[in-house]
């Protein structure tokens, strides 16, 4: 199933700006938003821009900022007390190449994306 593609407004924000990333779990599936906030410059008022959000894996630049916030979990994938293989491919999209490495490796999940793989954090 291909995944959807973001929604972006874009504007350009000032020194004083700060931005702010998230994810969330709507419906049992992975969503993530994020925007900017500015006390200066009003930039990224409801009523301007610079709002993204979609459903799926954050684009690297918004998961970047989840992690810096709310750290990673390691989790184990596949065999026993893993989870299922499937599970990382349909809820994270995972490539062949980056599974196989979860599999040998381990995968650092964000503690949304850990709720939403249904996997219990160690």
């Amino acid at each position: 199933m291909p995944m959807p593609m973001p929604r972006t407004t874009f504007c350009a924000p000032c020194p004083r700006c700060v931005f702010h990333a998230w994810q969330l779990t709507e419906g049992g599936r992975l969503r993530w938003m994020a925007e900017w906030e500015c006390d200066t410059c009003v930039f990224g008022s409801p009523e301007t821009c610079n709002r993204e959000e979609g459903d799926g894996p954050a684009p690297e630049h918004v998961r970047a900022a989840v992690v810096a916030a709310e750290g990673t979990v390691l989790l184990r994938v596949g065999g026993a007390g893993g989870a299922g293989l499937k599970v990382f491919r349909d809820v994270l999209g995972l490539t062949m190449t980056e599974l196989l490495a979860a599999v040998r490796d381990g995968y650092r999940a964000t503690p949304v994306e850990a709720r939403c793989l249904s996997v219990p954090a160690p």
